[in-house]
C-alpha cells in the first residue's frame, strides 16, 4: 500500500530516509509521527460527492474535446505562412492548456471512473498518480499563465514600439522565451516535487477489512 511524506500531509518519516518502510508502524489520518506512515486516500479532507462525476467523467470529455480543437488550432497557426511570434505564442499556450488537461486523465480514468478511489492508494500508482494529477498539470498550467502574458506584453510592443519589436520580437526570441519559462515554470514547482517520499506498506483494505493491500 503507497504512503506519501508529510509535505503533502499524508506521512511523516524521517529525513535521513535510513529507516527501512518495513519498520514504520502505520498510523491513522488523525496522526503525525516521526515513526510511522500514513497510508495514502483520495478521500482526504478535499473530497466532496461531486469528485467522482467532474474527475471520472467530466474530466476526460472536457480533456478530450480540447485535445481535438488546440490541435485544430495548432495545425492552422503552424502553417508556413501562418509562423509569427504571436501565433508561435499562441500555440504554446494552446499546447500547455492541452497538457495540463489530459496529463491527469489516466489516474482520473482509473480511480473516478472505476471507484478504485474508495480504497489506498497502491503503492505503484502512488508516485505516477501525484505527478500526473497534481505536480507537472501545476507545472504546464503556470507555464499557460505566463505565455499568456507574454503574448499580451507582445502585442503591447508591436502596438506602442512596432519598430523595436520587429527587431526584437523575431520567432527565435519567441522560441528562446517559451523555453525560459518552461524552465521557470518547472523550477518553480521542484521544490514540491522533491517534498515527497513513499514508502510501501501493508495495510488493511478498506473495501475489504480482511484483505491486506
Amino acid at each position: 500500500m503507497a504512503a506519501s511524506p508529510r509535505a503533502s500531509g499524508a506521512v511523516t518519516t524521517p529525513d535521513d530516509g535510513a529507516t527501512p518502510a518495513t519498520e514504520f508502524k502505520v498510523c491513522n489520518q488523525s496522526v503525525v509521527g516521526l515513526d510511522c506512515v500514513i497510508p495514502y486516500s483520495l478521500l482526504d479532507y478535499t473530497w466532496t460527492p461531486y469528485h467522482q462525476t467532474v474527475c471520472g467523467f467530466v474530466h476526460p470529455v472536457v480533456a478530450t474535446a480540447t485535445m481535438i480543437t488546440n490541435s485544430l488550432v495548432c495545425a492552422v497557426l503552424l502553417r508556413p505562412s501562418m509562423r509569427s511570434p504571436t501565433n508561435i505564442l499562441l500555440v504554446a499556450v494552446a499546447v500547455s492548456n492541452t497538457i495540463t488537461g489530459l496529463l491527469p486523465t489516466p489516474g482520473f480514468l482509473v480511480f473516478y471512473g472505476f471507484g478504485l478511489f474508495h480504497d489506498w492508494v497502491p503503492f505503484n500508482w502512488c508516485l505516477p498518480y501525484q505527478y500526473t494529477a497534481l505536480y507537472l498539470p501545476t507545472v504546464f498550467h503556470t507555464a499557460s499563465v505566463w505565455l499568456t502574458v507574454a503574448l499580451a506584453a507582445l502585442c503591447c510592443v508591436q502596438v506602442r514600439h512596432d519598430g523595436f519589436a520587429k527587431r526584437l520580437c523575431t520567432v527565435p526570441n519567441t522560441l528562446r522565451a517559451i523555453v525560459v519559462v518552461y524552465v521557470l515554470a518547472f523550477l518553480l514547482h521542484l521544490p514540491r516535487m522533491l517534498e515527497s517520499r513513499v514508502y510501501h506498506v501493508r495495510v488493511s483494505s478498506l473495501i475489504h477489512p480482511g484483505r491486506l493491500q
